[in-house]
């Protein structure tokens, strides 16, 4: 069985290291690798999408799953796999316990009429009908969240999502990648993001103190009340036999373009080897249905396991509203 991944922090901490070992950091442009199906042909089980079927999750109040997922935002997460193409994935449970991952039963009545609808950061992308499959089995040890299977309509051709939600459940806060700026206020916007990273409090690491940041990824938040973004930056030690690497993951509230006013709102900081190190990717910025908080959906994945968490930002606070289990191998 996995390790448990446990993605508590607090609204100025992060999340803190995997218990797994660190193998590698996900960085195919936020598409999550399905654990433990490499090459196997999955089984299908009788959870096919069930017409017509409503679910206590259609209920408007602001009720909260037994993991503090929010059950406006729907019954489950999809989260893509690159053997799968863009359409096949992960079905993430909220309530599933690590070693209940893989159990289907009852999922079909979760399904309702099968509409997903597909993100990106960006926003809306595509829609599709869902079905699920049983998980394929895997090496003992091993556990594998269910297969989404996505249909879409003849001709359509599904474009690359990040995440995915039962339809009308969530709206997307589109994130705008730093790569779209001009390269004057890209690069105004990375120097302040490293100028912010190099103050964070928790900089225990001699090997890395002194050593300049460098902006890999950035995503600013357009069309929230208040703005935001989200960024992983590293700074490097150059081995030849084993180069280490910092990276930080960092949420940031910029409400007005006054870069002195702005404030890490939340970030997890890890370091090893530059082979082996994983950090979570922001996969998408949104709103459940009928919420007013900003949520950030993180998946992380060393190759081995996988999981996700949630981030909300609730009177100007961010905190952890939500975490997976893990399903991968020991």
């Amino acid at each position: 069985m996995c390790p448990p991944l446990r993605l508590t922090g607090h609204s100025m901490g992060r999340f803190p290291t995997p218990r797994w070992s660190l193998r590698r950091v996900l960085l195919a442009g936020g598409v999550v690798l399905s654990a433990c199906d490499r090459g196997t042909t999955s089984r299908a089980a009788d959870v096919a999408a069930v017409p017509g079927v409503s679910t206590p999750a259609d209920s408007m109040t602001r009720a909260a799953s037994s993991s503090g997922w929010d059950v406006a935002a729907g019954p489950f997460v999809v989260l893509p796999t690159v053997d799968g193409g863009m359409v096949a994935g992960s079905l993430l449970l909220p309530d599933a316990a690590d070693s209940t991952v893989g159990d289907t039963t009852g999922v079909g009545a979760l399904l309702g009429d099968g509409q997903l609808e597909l993100f990106a950061r960006g926003g809306l992308v595509s829609a599709a009908r869902l079905s699920v499959e049983t998980p394929p089995a895997g090496e003992a040890g091993c556990t594998a969240w269910p297969v989404a299977r996505l249909a879409v309509e003849a001709g359509v051709t599904v474009q690359p999502w990040t995440a995915a939600f039962a339809a009308g459940r969530v709206t997307a806060i589109p994130l705008d990648s730093i790569e779209g700026l001009a390269p004057r206020d890209s690069a105004a916007l990375a120097a302040n993001l490293t100028r912010l990273a190099s103050r964070l409090p928790d900089d225990s690491s001699v090997t890395f103190r002194g050593l300049p940041f460098v902006v890999l990824r950035a995503w600013r938040a357009r069309g929230a009340d208040d703005a935001f973004v989200v960024a992983v930056l590293a700074r490097r030690v150059n081995q030849e036999d084993q180069p280490q690497e910092e990276r930080v993951v960092m949420v940031v509230d910029t409400p007005r373009d006054d870069a002195r006013s702005w404030r890490t709102g939340w970030h997890e900081r890890a370091a090893g080897n530059e082979d082996e190190l994983v950090v979570a990717e922001p996969l998408l910025a949104f709103r459940a249905r009928g919420a007013n908080d900003v949520r950030l959906l993180f998946g992380r994945d060393d190759g081995v396991a996988l999981g996700a968490a949630v981030l909300s930002r609730r009177a100007g606070v961010w905190s952890v509203l939500w975490e997976s289990a893990i399903a991968g191998c020991g």
